[in-house]
């Protein structure tokens, strides 16, 4: 028992997975925050051009 916890604490191959898994949350998290911040402004620009394309047509005799 008390080899296989001398090697169970020198062992290096579980942590690469680890940091891995932790930088790839954290940009996942990154991701989301910076959608949520910025969607709301795009979806407001993509009613705002859509309106202007209906008025463009319209003006034109479309």
């Amino acid at each position: 028992m008390e080899r296989f916890v001398k090697k169970f604490w020198t062992e290096e191959d579980g942590n690469t997975t680890v940091d891995w898994m932790v930088l790839t949350a954290g940009l996942v998290l990154l991701g989301a925050a910076v959608m949520a911040s910025v969607g709301g402004g795009g979806t407001d620009l993509a009613d705002t051009t859509a309106i202007t394309i209906e008025d463009v047509g319209t003006n034109a005799g479309l």
